[in-house]
């Protein structure tokens, strides 16, 4: 069986955008009150607003060497997550 996805995410370079914006602490504090925030505004959260969020808190790349503007990352997928920890 071929395998789809990694550690649960679409690829690699969005498990791994999303392992530093969980793990540290904080990127955490600063996407979840920023989700609320925005949340709070009554404007939707997407994935335009994770990739924001990403850039600001990552630079242009993990401490991994992903690149945070990569097409390959499922913003939509990342954009989820962080709306269901906010």
């Amino acid at each position: 069986m071929e395998k789809t996805t990694y550690n649960g995410w679409k690829n690699r370079s969005t498990w791994n955008v999303m392992l530093w914006m969980d793990n540290e602490e904080s990127n955490y504090r600063y996407y979840v009150s920023e989700v609320r925030r925005i949340k709070a505004e009554g404007k939707k959260f997407g994935p335009q607003s994770a990739r924001r969020i990403c850039i600001d808190a990552l630079g242009e790349q993990t401490p991994d060497g992903i690149k945070v503007d990569s097409r390959l990352i499922a913003w939509t997928d990342i954009a989820s997550a962080m709306r269901e920890s906010a």
